[in-house]
């Protein structure tokens, strides 16, 4: 077993989380599961937002089942291929809380066919990015509050678990004309779309940071890694096919654990060495990644992602 190093980030080092309240999106699964564990193992109360109440109410029990202490925690009906239960969903957590400290969006698609959903998005568009940023618009109110209450300059925080495709496989730049990316095509077009909606993801959290970091709230985009998880099974093609063998079989290099998978995402939501770093990329684990500045330092295009995806966002009714 390697030795561990002290510049990096653990589960371990994650603070008491005693008073907290935490949103993770997709929390029943892959690195959400790992993610959502370790922050309720630490005294948050979490609550997973997911579109099968069966599967959450199943990782739930598994999780009280595996854990010693005591978790606080609870289902959240939200189906982010369907605003309307997006907007639910908030709604509904809102009577139930009068604080939010931490919002992983964490919940995503890779590289499926071409689809769209009944809001008129491409599925990955929205699930990647536009529902995540109608989740965010409509908690804001409560992140505001949650923050101006907090004795910490940076306890509240939004996570945006987005990826290195952005950087590699995605356009050279948002497409917010054509955001559906309807006029991509050929064997790589579901990779493509997916590294678009990632990139959107991460210059999100930026956009966030430029509003928001002033009221209190510290927002991230990570890389999780290349991680084993069910997020490898829905692309049909012979690149999807060997992405999903070599991953699970461990030959992909670079493949890590699970575990693993969720400690950017924990080093952002909690660790105080995060605090002066709010709307960077962070890569494993919890290394700062200055490649996305070509797009973060653009204030012309952060600022404009920011304006379509309200219009589109107010364009589908909401």
């Amino acid at each position: 077993m390697p030795s561990k190093k002290a510049s990096e980030f653990y589960a371990e080092d994650i603070p008491n989380l005693n008073g907290y309240v935490v949103i993770v999106t997709g929390g029943n699964s892959g690195i959400g599961y790992e993610t959502t564990l370790q922050l309720a193992s630490h005294g948050a109360r979490v609550y997973i937002a997911a579109r099968s109440p069966e599967r959450v109410n199943k990782a739930i029990a598994e999780m009280k089942a595996s854990c010693k202490v005591k978790l606080d925690l609870y289902p959240l009906d939200m189906d982010l291929q369907n605003l309307q239960s997006v907007k639910e969903g908030a709604e509904a957590f809102m009577r139930l809380e009068s604080r939010l400290d931490i919002l992983i969006n964490n919940a995503g698609i890779m590289a499926v066919p071409f689809k769209l959903t009944t809001d008129g998005f491409e599925t990955q568009w929205q699930t990647n990015h536009l529902a995540p940023f109608f989740l965010v618009k409509i908690l804001l109110p409560l992140l505001e509050s949650t923050a101006a209450a907090s004795t910490s300059k940076s306890r509240v925080r939004v996570v945006n678990v987005s990826s290195d495709a952005a950087l590699l496989i995605a356009p050279k730049t948002l497409d917010l004309e054509h955001s559906n990316l309807e006029h991509v095509t050929g064997p790589m077009s579901g990779w493509k779309r997916y590294g678009h909606s990632k990139m959107a993801s991460l210059i999100h959290a930026r956009a966030l940071h430029n509003r928001y970091y002033s009221a209190g709230i510290s927002t991230y985009s990570v890389q999780p890694g290349i991680v084993a998880t069910n997020l490898q099974a829905a692309d049909p093609s012979l690149f999807g096919s060997f992405v999903r063998r070599t991953v699970r079989w461990g030959i992909m290099p670079g493949t890590i654990s699970v575990a693993d998978g969720a400690r950017t995402t924990l080093f952002c939501a909690t660790s105080p060495k995060a605090e002066n770093h709010s709307g960077g990329f962070f890569v494993p684990y919890g290394k700062l990644d200055k490649r996305p500045d070509k797009w973060n330092l653009d204030e012309e295009l952060v600022g404009r992602l920011w304006t379509e995806s309200e219009r589109m966002v107010r364009e589908a009714g909401f």
